[in-house]
């Protein structure tokens, strides 16, 4: 069987890291803390599922922590803009906090930042509804 059959295995040695997501409730604001890759496939898929999960049972304050997000792909963005139309469709609100440097300037570059509500940390989201 080939190595590289495996989606996991790299030829450069890098194991994939699958997203994981921990989600806490604070004052009515709903915090998603987001840890690995935010990429095509089962990572953006689960993202979208727990936030339309979030926003049927009545959640339109959302704060998305990015601190731990070590790799986007195009999907991930657009798994973030979806979320961010969404929910604003729905009389919500969408923030996202602790964007790496990297997030921070593809966003730019795209020119897709000034769609999102930003914060340096979780504490300054929260306050900031």
């Amino acid at each position: 069987m080939d190595a590289f059959a495996n989606p996991r295995n790299s030829p450069w040695g890098r194991q994939t890291m699958p997203l994981e997501i921990t989600q806490r409730e604070m004052n009515g604001v709903y915090l998603l803390a987001l840890k690995g890759r935010l990429v095509l496939g089962q990572e953006s898929r689960g993202l979208l599922t727990m936030f339309d999960n979030l926003v049927a049972s009545g959640a339109a304050r959302i704060v998305i922590n990015l601190e731990q997000v070590n790799y986007v792909d195009s999907a991930g963005i657009g798994a973030l803009i979806e979320i961010h139309r969404n929910i604003r469709a729905k009389g919500g609100s969408l923030k996202l906090c602790n964007l790496g440097p990297k997030l921070r300037q593809a966003l730019e570059i795209a020119r897709l930042l000034p769609i999102f509500e930003t914060c340096p940390t979780e504490t300054a989201a929260i306050a900031s509804f």
